[in-house]
Parts: structure tokens; C-alpha cells; sequence
């Protein structure tokens, strides 16, 4: 590995090690779970690129029912095989962007809000590799 080459994986590991640390600081775990409130997640998922701490977003389809066109994170509501919040993320992303949980180091559940739709949406924060391609799903997106 050349001399830059190494400097540039220090300054990513620097990079991640400190978000880590600053975002573990407000992980809320399950302390939410058990509201009696129908759930869904999304995934914030974060990556170094150029030196600096990105956040992968995705644009809804023209074609969908619900919030065509709208800016978000991937996600939705949670499935009964999902056996909590982060299950809800991973499984999302994967069916929304080819995101294999596996890929996602997850670091964080964020305070959960309300949706427009009374769903206690959990944000689920997790790195994933700046080489990663999303491959959208049509039906998804």
C-alpha cells in the first residue's frame, strides 16, 4: 500500500472513529420498542468520501402512491420476521437499494418521531463502504 494510499484509510478510520464515538453518545437501543404504536424504520447510512462524512439519500419514483418524488432515507414499516428496528433498516435497504445488511456496520437507534401516518420511525445510523453502488429497485424507489 502506497504512502497516500495509507494516509487516506487513517484519515477515513479517524473520520468514522469519531462519529462512532459522537453518535453511540444518543444510541437509544430498544428504550422505544415497546410503544404500542404500528413501527417502521429507515437506515442513515453514512460513509467517508473525499475526507469527508457523507450520508446516502434516495428519490422515491414518480410512480409510487405514497410521497412520490420525495427525498428520504431508505426504509419503511416494519414485517413480522423482522425482530426489531435494525432488522426493519437493513431489510429495506436491501429490497430498496441492494444494500446487503451484511454491508452495514451499524453503529446507532436514533430517538424514533412520528410519521404522517402515526408510525414510530426509528433511524437506524450504520456506515457502509464509499464504494458502495446502489442498484435501485423499480417498485421500491
Amino acid at each position: 500500500m502506497a504512502a497516500a494510499e495509507r494516509q487516506d484509510e487513517a484519515e477515513r478510520s479517524s473520520i468514522k472513529e469519531a462519529a462512532r464515538a459522537r453518535l453511540r453518545r444518543h444510541d437509544v437501543g430498544g428504550r422505544f420498542s415497546g410503544l404500542p404504536l404500528p413501527k417502521a424504520s429507515v437506515l442513515l447510512p453514512l460513509m467517508v468520501r473525499g475526507g469527508e462524512l457523507c450520508l446516502l439519500l434516495t428519490v422515491r419514483s414518480m410512480q409510487l402512491r405514497s410521497s412520490p418524488g420525495e427525498v428520504c432515507f431508505p426504509g419503511g414499516k416494519s414485517e413480522a420476521e423482522d425482530k426489531d428496528e435494525i432488522d426493519t433498516a437493513l431489510r429495506e435497504a436491501k429490497e430498496e437499494v441492494g444494500l446487503q445488511p451484511e454491508e452495514v456496520e451499524v453503529i446507532c437507534r436514533l430517538v424514533p418521531g412520528i410519521d404522517k401516518r402515526n408510525h414510530l420511525v426509528t433511524p437506524v445510523v450504520g456506515f457502509i463502504e464509499d464504494t458502495f453502488q446502489a442498484t435501485p429497485n423499480p417498485d421500491e424507489s
